[in-house]
């Protein structure tokens, strides 16, 4: 019997029919925690092996969202809300026919979360505190010059590479503000600007030595949380250089594109008595306290583009979290702001320097390089051997890394160069190393 046309169109139409017959589905609703009310215009992430890239949605007006024509495998949502905690539901297996339900509750974004942390101490070692740690303190040097420990100058480096200095960061007292901002747009030429000047057998001027372009010349790489579009990573570790603070490595890593990004750090006080940013001197005359809600600055970052920030901070007392990062951005067509917000464990602060990633090894190494350049009193205690052995505590194969090798070889011909008289004593009359104080000149 031969096969009529309604036979064949039957079957042409099953095998187009196959691939969604074989595909399953997510599908759930989004509620408030607090009174179980749907939340519309949710983002949702999902992500799988299974699939070539993530595929995303928001929730209508009944909070319901559909991910339909999944592939059979395991996959992870992520929900997504301005105002609203970050939530990820994992292994989720998609089977093919089937479609399975996935409902969540979004708790309210908090502010601040002081009930899991510590008290202070009855000994706050803040009471300590010099009264200069706020203030403008010009400290004189032997050849009659200033090195200012204040954000000197109140301008932005304009289209060259500028050569003014802008004096170095004051310690900051978290009673006086306990807010931190950068902006995530760096310009790392100062960094050239300062090789090219050693590769002639010339020390550089301090003025023109910048440490966030320092930092933010060498890879960050791909650790980090996803949060939002977004790889957020902290990291510390004791300071080398500074005796009884953390070194504290942030980097903020963008995924997909960002039209537009604001960076703030804030320190839990309970948790953090003083912290010194690690260059951006230029961004404003004066530490003043800034309110968590006040516009910042904002720039772009492309997808895999990345800024890497340092940090000195002295803690007093143990803490659940240290501080919270927060990360304001504007993405694709939409105006409307977002944020994304993580907080900075006290369990991401290693014991040792050699604990600590080697990428986070890397940021401290090319910071502090910088700050002996620009001969910072807050390193004073860092020597250049003392640096190098850092250098070549960064192991293989990251140490071979040609711009790796080539910082190692730059630090070597700076202490070659380097015929600066040393201007402050490494201890405090009476044998004090407290490095809240403003050392003393040496001779």
């Amino acid at each position: 019997m031969k096969p009529t046309l309604f036979d064949a169109l039957c079957v042409v139409l099953l095998l187009l029919s196959a691939p969604a017959l074989a595909a399953g589905g997510l599908s759930g609703t989004v509620v408030r925690a607090s009174d179980k009310s749907p939340i519309p215009e949710v983002r949702v992430i999902a992500t799988s092996p299974a699939l070539t890239e993530a595929r995303s949605t928001v929730t209508d007006a009944q909070g319901g969202f559909r991910f339909p024509q999944l592939a059979e495998g395991v996959y992870s949502l992520r929900f997504e809300k301005e105002s609203f905690q970050e939530l990820s539901r994992t292994d989720l297996a998609v089977k093919a026919g089937q479609e399975a339900r996935v409902d969540v509750a979004l708790l309210a974004a908090m502010r601040t979360r002081p009930a899991v942390l510590a008290p202070a101490q009855p000994d706050d070692d803040r009471e300590r505190a010099p009264g200069w740690t706020l203030q403008h303190l010009p400290v004189l040097v032997p050849d009659g010059a200033r090195q200012s420990v204040y954000r000197a100058s109140p301008g932005k480096p304009g289209s060259g590479v500028e050569t003014r200095g802008f004096g170095v960061n004051p310690t900051i007292d978290t009673e006086e503000s306990r807010v931190s901002e950068f902006p995530v747009a760096v310009d790392t030429r100062a960094y050239a600007v300062a090789r090219d000047y050693l590769s002639r057998d010339v020390f550089p001027a301090e003025g023109v030595v910048r440490t966030e372009a320092f930092i933010n010349s060498f890879n960050s790489g791909d650790e980090g949380e996803p949060y939002g579009p977004f790889l957020l990573y902290v990291e510390g570790f004791p300071s080398p250089g500074r005796k009884g603070y953390h070194v504290v490595r942030i980097t903020v890593k963008a995924r997909e594109p960002v039209r537009e990004v604001g960076v703030q750090v804030e320190f839990n006080r309970q948790a953090v008595a003083r912290y010194r940013l690690l260059g951006y001197e230029y961004l404003s005359p004066n530490p003043e306290p800034r309110d968590p809600g006040d516009e910042v600055e904002l720039f772009p970052l492309a997808a895999g583009q990345a800024v890497t920030v340092i940090h000195e901070v002295k803690l007093h007392g143990p803490s659940i979290a240290f501080g919270m990062l927060r990360v304001r951005y504007e993405q694709g067509d939409s105006s409307n702001w977002r944020r994304v917000q993580m907080m900075m464990p006290s369990s991401t602060l290693r014991s040792d320097y050699a604990r600590a990633a080697a990428s986070t090894r890397l940021a401290y190494v090319a910071s502090a390089f910088a700050e002996k350049l620009r001969a910072s009193f807050w390193t004073r205690a860092l020597d250049w051997p003392r640096l190098l052995a850092l250098w070549e505590g960064l192991g293989e194969p990251l140490r071979a890394r040609e711009d790796v090798a080539r910082l190692g070889a730059l630090i070597r011909k700076a202490q070659a160069l380097d015929t600066r008289k040393e201007r402050f004593e490494r201890l405090m009359p009476g044998g004090s190393s407290d490095f809240d104080d403003v050392p003393s000149l040496g001779n």
